[in-house]
């Protein structure tokens, strides 16, 4: 006989989509509700976003192979998953980085790369690398002039371009940004070297999501996550 779904955990589940899906607080949320082909159609960034809170919030890990259309055929079915799988755990391997030239690796030119140096890569893990400001570089000249910064948008394109190179080895294209949630905690002036960080935290296809962080010395200067499509024929720009 099967247990019956422990409603704390169907509540949690519920908060969850509401947030994830940006659901109307005051809308049925039914236990029966499809995920696909019905009032909510879940495309592969949801799902990316959906496993990875529940991941965090749940204390479980859901493989991309159980990732479908069993696990999320309805809420129900998401709960039960579960309720069965919380306390199991499935640690990632370690793949230590060969010698190489990771800037190579990146498929801008030397004129939009924002990363001066890699300083570590694990493939399908992490990666962390340096981007070195002097002050003489030509964007300044019309950004704030005589009182310059560090444009965000180029912290944020270095931190995708990090991300890129810490894909999985063998996975192709580094990728086309999909989405970004950064936060600017402090304006960074030249001249400067900004320390960058990408981890990633889930893959699920083509998508491959990170947290990433910029530091100057030991002040986060901006922190959040971003995903990137990999592969051919990339929508995201």
């Amino acid at each position: 006989m099967t247990s019956p779904i422990d409603p704390e955990i169907l509540q949690q589940i519920k908060t969850i989509l509401r947030r994830d899906l940006k659901l109307d607080p005051n809308a049925p949320l039914a236990e029966d509700m499809p995920f696909f082909g019905g009032d909510v159609d879940l495309d592969s960034l949801d799902m990316l976003l959906l496993v990875t809170s529940i991941e965090r919030q749940m204390g479980v890990r859901i493989p991309n192979e159980a990732v479908g259309k069993e696990v999320f055929h309805n809420v129900s079915t998401l709960a039960r998953y579960v309720q069965d799988h919380r306390s199991a755990t499935t640690p990632k391997p370690i793949v230590s980085a060969p010698p190489t030239d990771w800037l190579a690796r990146l498929p801008h030119g030397a004129a939009f790369r924002f990363v001066s140096r890699v300083t570590e890569v694990r493939p399908g893990e992490m990666a962390r690398g340096v981007w070195s400001l002097k002050g003489d570089e030509p964007f300044f000249a019309a950004h704030f002039p005589g009182k310059p910064i560090v444009p965000g948008v180029l912290i944020a394109e270095a931190l995708a371009q990090l991300s890129g190179l810490a894909g999985p080895t063998g996975s192709g294209s580094q990728g086309k940004l999909a989405q970004i949630d950064l936060r600017f905690e402090q304006a960074v002036a030249p001249p400067v070297e900004i320390e960058l960080e990408s981890k990633i935290t889930r893959i699920l296809g083509p998508l491959q999501m990170c947290e990433v962080i910029a530091k100057v010395g030991s002040v986060v200067v901006a922190g959040g996550s971003l995903t990137l499509h990999r592969g051919e024929g990339d929508k995201p720009q």
